[in-house]
Order: structure tokens, then C-alpha cells, then sequence
């Protein structure tokens, strides 16, 4: 009897010892577990936390990346006016005449990339000279954020004296046309235009969905270009944006 006590003790203290190593290896990963959990939480918080956008903004309103819903309209009844979606990019040229490529993936400011792959093409039609006119529309109007200081887009010139305007609609329902540019040029050029201060846009009617409203480009024909058909090519269309008046809350709306 003795001898079987003696035989089964070493057993039982080796299973004791084990048992203890067990406890004091969950009570350690407990304490780093718990020790980690709040580092992991703050790294899902900083992850959803999103920077509100301040100051000047470059807000892309379209890469022509998917512009197959654009849609022309023409005054002129001869000649074949439409768009289409052309494979290419912007390709400037430099002061030492060398064309510069810029690149196929462009990132913007607020950190999406967007592909520069291909333009938006336009070929119209002018009978009356200095009276015809085509206007291009994207398939809804585009809303701008904040306040807009600045438009700006890249125009292919091909030497016509061609005006380029934009359209654009206010919170009453006014619309505006400004002019970009003439298209007088030869080869890729960026037209810019200054949005001017006396058209009403306000920060105070961001919480009533009334922003500002791009409608459409516009091109009139000139008095002086010969008639027939003629071609444009736009991309990369843009907006500066003010948002320093545009941080707040932005899930409730005035409009109830």
C-alpha cells in the first residue's frame, strides 16, 4: 500500500505544478490583453475620426473619367453636335517647346485618387458667326462645398477664337455666366477664373442644401472665326473652395 502511495505522489504533485504554470500564464496574457485593449481602441477611434477640410480646397468637380452621361445642346441645326469620351490626358507644353507628361493617377486634397486616363471631347457646329453657341452639361448639377473662389479646368486648343463661359446657379435659382476664356490657342493650356464676390453664396445657407450649383460649360462663337465644324477638349475640372466658414455640424439640416 505503501509503495502505490509512493508511486502515485509524484504524479500528483507533477500535475499540481503544471496546473499552477497554466494559471499564471492566463493571468499574464490577461494583463496584456487588457493592456493592449485600450491602444486598439484608440487606433479604431483615430481611424473613423475623419479631418473636417479647412481653409482653401481643391474640390474636384469631374475627371471625365466617366463623363459617357454628358450631354451637348446646340443652336446650330446643320453640322453633327455631341462628346465623347477620348483616350488621353493633358500634355503641356513647356517654355523650351517639349511636351510635359503629367501623370496617370493624380491624388487630391481630399486624399482620393483619381485616374487621368481620358477628356472630354466636343465637336459643334457654327452657321451664324458670333451667334451660334453649344452648351455641355454633366448628368446632375454639380453641388460645390463651402464657398467658391476659383474655377479651373484644361482646355485643347485648336486656334479657335471660340469663347469658353461656365454656368452657374445660385440659392434663389439665378443663374450666372461667367466667362473662363477664349480658345484662341494651340495644345493643352489651364484656364482659370476668379468667382466673383457679388455672387450670392454664404456659408449661412450651407444647412439649407443651397450651395452653389455648377449647371454647365458654355462656348459661343465668335464673329470673326470662319464657319464650320470645330472641336474642344476638356479635363481635370475643378473648384477652390473656402471651407473655414463651412466647420460644423453637418447631419442636422434647417430645413424642417
Amino acid at each position: 500500500m505503501k509503495r502505490e502511495v509512493k508511486s502515485i505522489l509524484p504524479i500528483i504533485m507533477l500535475g499540481c505544478l503544471i496546473a499552477l504554470m497554466g494559471i499564471g500564464d492566463m493571468q499574464v496574457q490577461a494583463q496584456q490583453g487588457d493592456a493592449k485593449a485600450p491602444a486598439a481602441a484608440a487606433g479604431t477611434q483615430k481611424q473613423g475620426a475623419q479631418k473636417q477640410p479647412t481653409g482653401l480646397v481643391e474640390d474636384w468637380m469631374s475627371d471625365f473619367e466617366a463623363c459617357e452621361d454628358w450631354r451637348a445642346i446646340s443652336t446650330s441645326p446643320l453640322g453633327d453636335t455631341k462628346i465623347r469620351k477620348i483616350p488621353g490626358k493633358p500634355r503641356p507644353v513647356d517654355e523650351e517647346g517639349k511636351v510635359v507628361e503629367t501623370p496617370d493617377e493624380i491624388t487630391d486634397d481630399n486624399g482620393i485618387t483619381r485616374k487621368n486616363e481620358h477628356v472630354l471631347g466636343i465637336k459643334s457646329y457654327v452657321v451664324e458667326r458670333g451667334y451660334d453657341r453649344v452648351e455641355v452639361l454633366p448628368p446632375n448639377e454639380y453641388i460645390i462645398r463651402g464657398k467658391a473662389k476659383e474655377l479651373k479646368v484644361w482646355a485643347l486648343g485648336r486656334k479657335i477664337r471660340h469663347t469658353l463661359f461656365v454656368k452657374f446657379r445660385d440659392y434663389r435659382g439665378k443663374l450666372h455666366k461667367i466667362k473662363v476664356g477664349r480658345l484662341d490657342f494651340w495644345g493643352w493650356k489651364e484656364l482659370s477664373v476668379n468667382i466673383p464676390g457679388w455672387m450670392p453664396q454664404s456659408p449661412t445657407y450651407a444647412m439649407l442644401d443651397k450651395n452653389l450649383h455648377f449647371v454647365s460649360f458654355f462656348i459661343e462663337s465668335d464673329r470673326f472665326e470662319a464657319p464650320g465644324t470645330y472641336y474642344v477638349y476638356l479635363d481635370n475640372f475643378r473648384i477652390i473652395s473656402d471651407m473655414s466658414e463651412y466647420t460644423g455640424d453637418d447631419f442636422i439640416k434647417d430645413t424642417w
